[in-house]
């Protein structure tokens, strides 16, 4: 018991650390969610503990990750009219993203000679990762693998959306929004939210749409592949 009690404790502050320490010294590198997994993989690994029992004192953490998610559409109904007012752009944006991902991935895959189940496995990777694992498992993946790459895809997509979105001298509350939550899932829309509350709704959306999407092209590729 004091074990599990030890590493709930140890996560919470390393969290609470780096969250500090980002708010004094803002850089993309010192976000929570690329440094926390690295501190705590590294612990566990110089204290030889085994991950079961990691994911076993995290438990209470992981519980509350559903209703923070379901919190986060709260601001998506209070936005409502503005979907029905971009619907047809929003869908059409949304689903020319999440297919010009998939298929540029596979491209890419193809072009270094990558095994079949490799490409499969990269395919899914712009969705939440559970539905990415699920969608991955469905067309002969390796879900495992899948995670890793959805992880990476949504690390990668909080460091350089806002830089582009700046850079491309995008303005529009909607457009960054959903093309934060688009390209990297669920990271992307609490980046956008922390833009304001209309960004991290269209956020949520974007990932909610993708992760909707993201099966039914699975079909195609099962078909294709």
């Amino acid at each position: 018991m004091m074990v599990y009690l030890f590493w709930l404790i140890v996560t919470l502050i390393i969290y609470i650390s780096v969250v500090l320490l980002k708010k004094r010294y803002p850089n993309a590198w010192l976000n929570p969610i690329v440094v926390c997994p690295i501190a705590l993989i590294l612990l566990l690994w110089l204290t030889h503990t085994d991950y079961l029992v990691y994911h076993s004192a995290t438990q209470p953490i992981t519980f509350f990750l559903g209703p923070v998610e379901i919190a986060l559409v709260i601001p998506l109904y209070k936005y409502l009219s503005v979907l029905k007012r971009h619907f047809f752009q929003v869908i059409t944006g949304v689903l020319v993203g999440t297919v010009a991902g998939v298929f540029i991935v596979i491209w890419v895959a193809n072009f270094f000679d990558l095994s079949p189940s490799t490409v499969v496995s990269l395919a899914p990777k712009s969705t939440t990762a559970p539905m990415a694992m699920s969608v991955s498992q469905f067309i002969g993946g390796y879900p495992e693998l899948t995670a890793i790459f959805a992880m990476m895809t949504a690390l990668i997509g909080m460091m350089i959306g806002p830089p582009l979105i700046s850079w491309l001298g995008i303005k529009n509350k909607v457009v960054k929004g959903l093309a934060m939550g688009t390209a990297a899932s669920m990271v992307g829309a609490v980046k956008a939210a922390q833009w304001g509350e209309l960004e991290g709704a269209m956020g949520v959306l974007g990932m909610t749409l993708v992760a909707i999407i993201m099966p039914i092209i699975a079909g195609l590729l099962f078909v294709y592949l």
